[in-house]
């Protein structure tokens, strides 16, 4: 959905006076600071609005969620919708921002609202290790690059309703993100939600999904449901756990998935080294799981390095089989494997070193099947005289 239709509909729909579908009696009472400038350019003065908590006594910092104004307009901190959000996200202990911002200027009018917070927190009253962002809609574009790109250090949860983002490329890990899907919304743009949802499981994020079937655009303002009305109050409570708890910046976790997605998008040497990482984690934990938690596990390593291969990347496929040498060092299959490696790349000497010490492996291998025991013989036998014939 384009902005200049976003804004449009809206109007349309008398956005000034249409707000939230859910309501809490103690909304009435937040306390609310308008007009308060945050940057003056080219004879444009802009500002926010911030909301806090009823009998809120300044005493304390508290978690802020900002209410992204990715469109451009300078009147949406009037709109009720939004308001209302805010409204809420106060009633709940929180903090709530919305501010204006010019249209084709929004990256820049918006990183310079997350900079100024940053930087009046202590006289706002904001954690600033505890700011959230929601987005929506044609919004979402600008909201989603300032929490994945522009300004990570800041955002540490992310809320976004039916909208979805350029292509980001490389996602963080340790951003929190609920995705609200409207079934009922155009076509392409739930196409640009799940690329970017697939792009998500390619690389294990922390993300939560919400596909509300028969949700429609803007369900939060038009929908009157109970369904509505827990999505909403679900995505409030995402936004506080998260930010109550943010998660940690080099809290990364590996995972199989993404151990491939960094290899195929060339960062070889970080695979590796979150690979080596999460190796001796798990091995000085007594609660390891080593067949249901598969990340180092040898045999999927092993397959990891075989569809490699299959795909082209004989030199990536390589390391990762001596990474498997190097993990399970007892281990026959782990050298004919790379052996195979090698093959691959042409270098016969190594695949043949390699198979000599996969069959030296073998005679004290007793912790394989005979019958697999077998097959790793004949595969080391058969590369040894096909590549000394050659």
């Amino acid at each position: 959905m384009s902005a200049i239709f976003c804004v449009s509909f809206c109007w349309a729909q008398d956005i000034f006076t249409r707000g939230l579908v859910y309501q809490l009696p103690a909304m009435k009472k937040v306390i609310i600071k308008q007009g308060i400038q945050y940057r003056n350019v080219n004879d444009t003065t802009l500002s926010f609005d911030i909301y806090y908590p009823p009998a809120f006594d300044y005493k304390k910092n508290l978690p802020l969620v900002i209410f992204n104004n990715g469109v451009g307009s300078m009147d949406l901190p009037r709109w009720g919708v939004y308001k209302d959000w805010a409204k809420l996200i106060a009633a709940n202990g929180m903090i709530a921002v919305n501010h204006q911002s010019r249209g084709r200027r929004t990256l820049e009018d918006c990183e310079a609202l997350l900079d100024y917070l940053e930087k009046n927190a202590g006289k706002l009253n904001i954690d600033t290790g505890k700011i959230g962002l929601w987005t929506c809609s044609a919004n979402a574009r600008t909201g989603m690059r300032l929490a994945y790109k522009t300004r990570p250090a800041i955002i540490k949860a992310l809320a976004i309703y039916y909208g979805g983002p350029d292509s980001l490329g490389q996602l963080r890990q340790n951003l929190p993100t609920l995705m609200v899907r409207a079934g009922l919304d155009a076509q392409f743009l739930n196409t640009g939600i799940d690329n970017f949802i697939q792009s998500s499981l390619q690389q294990d994020t922390h993300l939560e999904l919400i596909n509300y079937l028969n949700g429609i655009h803007a369900f939060d303002i038009f929908t009157n449901t109970d369904q509505s009305k827990d999505i909403i109050v679900r995505t409030v409570e995402f936004l506080k756990k998260n930010l109550l708890n943010p998660v940690a910046k080099n809290d990364f976790v590996l995972t199989n998935k993404n151990f491939m997605w960094l290899i195929m998008n060339n960062q070889l040497q970080t695979a590796l080294t979150e690979f080596r990482k999460a190796r001796t984690n798990y091995k000085a934990d007594s609660t390891f799981q080593p067949f249901y938690n598969a990340v180092i596990r040898e045999d999927v390593l092993n397959a990891n390095a075989y569809w490699l291969l299959g795909h082209r990347r004989q030199s990536d496929a390589v390391e990762v089989f001596k990474l498997a040498v190097e993990s399970y060092p007892e281990s026959s299959n782990a050298y004919d494997g790379l052996a195979d490696g090698y093959e691959a790349t042409g270098n016969k000497q190594e695949a043949i070193k390699n198979a000599e010490k996969c069959l030296e492996k073998l005679k004290k291998d007793t912790g394989i099947a005979p019958d697999f025991k077998e097959r790793i013989r004949q595969s080391a036998v058969d590369k040894i005289q096909r590549l000394k014939s050659s």
